[in-house]
């Protein structure tokens, strides 16, 4: 079985660990309880961690100039510059990490969907905007795989997520080793996965290992960049349609039309990438090929993290607007 480098992700405490919401209640996730086992976990609840208590008076978001600040109607207490100390702290000591899942709506760890209010007592919000704890993040660290829990009920979103964090965890564990060698490994072991995302980007990262010095760092800077966005569907089409031309060799006429079909149904939408993938990679072990054997373009992330239900297709540019 496939081993994987457990990615260090940050995540909500109230989603499923600690019952540390104002109200004191504790939110399931599904998304986050399937993922349990497969990473490692790092909880965080900047109210509470704040020393807001649980269960406590609610605070909200209100608009001050071109600002915002944190306020608590109920007492009229301002934890503004608290909150902002609690995330420059955090995120400082927790820096390596491969990605985070946050509480949507939030007014700590929201992203870019929270309620704002022009005064303490408005009746209606303004407008919507990061909390402050989800701000800093995709501040500080706007590259890393950054998600709601909300978001992750999408199949295409969360498995650009999960794509994210197991590539950058394997990345971070090679790049412990300053190894040119084992940079070069994860290089080749990637390239179908990295080439499916953006083939420019994908060419880019071959010409880093041409540099003298600072190979690292500039294939890091590179690699986070192409993980930016989702890979379109014709992108991965095109990558299984040259593994079904080098891979012809090997099958009979009736898997062919089997395969085609599959993929025709995948581009309709009537069936996962997993059909039409699954069907190549049974053709790879037939042609007992081990570098394509062991490419991440099948395999991205654990089995046990692919749902059964995933029956989704291309990517639709609007799933990544928050």
């Amino acid at each position: 079985m496939k081993e994987f480098v457990k990615p260090r992700v940050v995540v909500s405490k109230c989603l499923g660990f600690e019952s540390c919401r104002y109200n004191g209640q504790i939110i399931s996730s599904d998304e986050v309880k399937e993922m349990r086992d497969q990473i490692d976990f790092i909880t965080v609840c900047p109210e509470s961690d704040i020393g807001l208590g649980v269960p406590r008076d609610p605070i909200r978001l209100v608009r001050d100039g071109e600002d915002k600040k944190l306020l608590q109607p109920n007492t009229g207490r301002d934890v503004t510059l608290e909150m902002k100390d609690f995330c420059a702290n955090f995120l400082k000591e927790h820096w390596d990490v491969d990605g985070f899942i946050l509480k949507g709506r939030s007014p700590s760890c929201g992203l870019k969907e929270t309620k704002i209010y022009a005064a303490i007592d408005g009746p209606a919000p303004v407008d919507r905007c990061a909390g402050f704890f989800g701000d800093a993040v995709l501040k500080y660290q706007p590259k890393k795989a950054i998600e709601t829990e909300g978001r992750l009920r999408n199949y295409q979103i969360r498995d650009h997520f999960l794509t994210k964090i197991y590539t950058f965890s394997s990345f971070r564990d090679v790049k412990k080793s300053k190894d040119i060698d084992k940079l070069k490994e994860f290089h080749d072991h990637n390239r179908l996965l990295l080439k499916s995302y953006d083939e420019e980007m994908y060419e880019k990262l071959c010409k880093v290992f041409e540099e003298d010095s600072g190979i690292y760092d500039i294939y890091e800077e590179i690699l986070y960049e192409l993980f930016n966005m989702a890979p379109e569907c014709e992108s991965k089409i095109k990558i299984m349609d040259e593994l079904f031309a080098g891979l012809k060799s090997h099958v009979e006429e009736d898997e062919i039309d089997f395969f085609e079909a599959s993929l025709e149904e995948y581009k309709e939408g009537n069936t996962s990438l997993n059909v039409p993938l699954s069907i190549l990679y049974t053709w790879v072990l037939r042609a007992k090929d081990p570098e394509l054997k062991n490419q991440t373009f099948f395999d991205p992330y654990p089995r046990e993290l692919v749902r059964l239900e995933d029956v989704k297709t291309c990517v639709v540019r609007d799933y990544w607007n928050f």
